[in-house]
């Protein structure tokens, strides 16, 4: 008589679990995300990796931190919802040309330097950087600004054009930018220069007749502070409502200013998230060159470790030596660490400089924040 294979397949379990069997484990392996078992007990949309979308988030209240916008909006162009987790505090578009995009981006930290190089390197391909100065001026929000106009290969898209007008307040660049095929970009440069020349900031009293302050102004002698706090009528420095989340280590100080989770420790150590255009390799070259290095060959590229990042893979890069920023802060012995994934058609990174010897002691609990960002649901 045949032993049924239920039976057989019984026995062979009660036989396993008779004996006092040892079991061994080999040596810890990194699998790859592709070989990764499935969880099925997750969602959906985290097991097939599938982002949940979100609604556009509607332009800001009243109330919000930054400086609310107002402008006249050329003729043939349309308002779009702002978005200023992305630093697009006001949003334009000309009618029928959906492949057009105007946007405010108010006080957003960087300094000319850094966005020059984004603007004209890494956006335009260009070799060379111009000097401010001998950019033509351009009013925006009642200050002289500088206009910038491009026309080429625009990151992967041909015949582009774009018109860029801003000014700075220090390490703050406020500026208005319009991209398009190259020919709508032309055809609307007065509609552009009409529009940069009608934005003002609308009032922050509580007074709805009060005139508007416009960044730099100076307030009598004992008014309440606003804007910046500090009375004379600064870029308002709130942050803008962060799109993500993480857990700070301890010994971190939450610090206000433009940029997300933006951290402090030690004396002179920062941490902070941003999202930049261009190419993963185009914004690791900048943050390299602040180190003093040359850009990097491929095999450096190639060699570059992995961690976990927005719950994902990332590349870290880690480097150490004399940091000068786009700002014109100097360390001279400093550690600068950058984790950085694309992201949707943008580079989102988090980005660590300080002396070396605070930031060594912070290498771990930066990973872990690291490992702990998170967009929000």
């Amino acid at each position: 008589m045949k032993t049924p294979a239920s039976t057989f397949c019984l026995l062979l379990l009660l036989g396993a679990c008779s004996g006092k069997a040892t079991v061994e484990f080999g040596p810890a392996r990194t699998v790859p995300k592709d070989q990764r078992p499935t969880e099925w007990r997750t969602a959906t949309n985290e097991r097939m990796h599938v982002r949940s979308m979100t609604p556009a988030t509607p332009p800001p209240s009243q109330n919000a931190g930054p400086p609310q916008v107002t402008a006249n909006t050329p003729a043939g162009w349309e308002d779009q919802p702002a978005r200023p987790q992305s630093f697009k505090n006001a949003v334009w578009r000309v009618k029928g040309e959906s492949d057009t995009t105007c946007y405010l981006s108010i006080a957003v930290g960087g300094g000319v330097a850094f966005n020059m190089q984004r603007w004209f390197v890494n956006q335009f391909g260009k070799t060379e950087v111009p000097a401010v100065e001998s950019l033509p001026p351009v009013e925006l929000a009642n200050r002289t600004g500088r206009l910038i106009e491009h026309e080429g290969k625009f990151t992967s898209k041909e015949d582009w054009g774009a018109m860029i007008a801003f000014f700075n307040e220090g390490n703050l660049v406020t500026s208005l930018k319009f991209t398009g095929p190259k020919a709508v970009v032309k055809n609307n440069k007065k509609q552009f220069l009409d529009l940069a020349k009608s934005i003002r900031w609308a009032s922050a009293s509580p007074n709805p007749k009060a005139p508007p302050i416009q960044p730099g102004q100076k307030m009598p002698e004992g008014h309440v502070p606003v804007g910046n706090g500090d009375g004379n009528g600064g870029a308002a420095t709130a942050p803008p409502p962060s799109p993500f989340t993480a857990k700070a280590p301890d010994g971190w100080k939450a610090t206000g200013g433009r940029r997300i989770l933006h951290h402090t420790f030690g004396t002179r150590s920062e941490v902070y998230l941003s999202q930049l255009g261009g190419t993963m390799r185009q914004s690791l070259d900048i943050w390299r060159a602040e180190i003093g290095l040359k850009e990097m060959t491929d095999a450096e590229l190639n060699a570059l470790p992995k961690m976990l990042f927005l719950g994902d893979d990332a590349v870290l890069m880690d480097l150490t030596g004399k940091f000068r920023g786009m700002t014109g802060i100097e360390i001279p012995e400093a550690r600068l660490l950058v984790a950085a994934r694309l992201d949707d058609g943008t580079i989102t990174f988090s980005k660590l400089v300080g002396p070396k010897v605070e930031v060594d002691a912070q290498f771990e609990a930066f990973k872990q924040f690291c490992g702990s960002i998170r967009r929000k649901p």
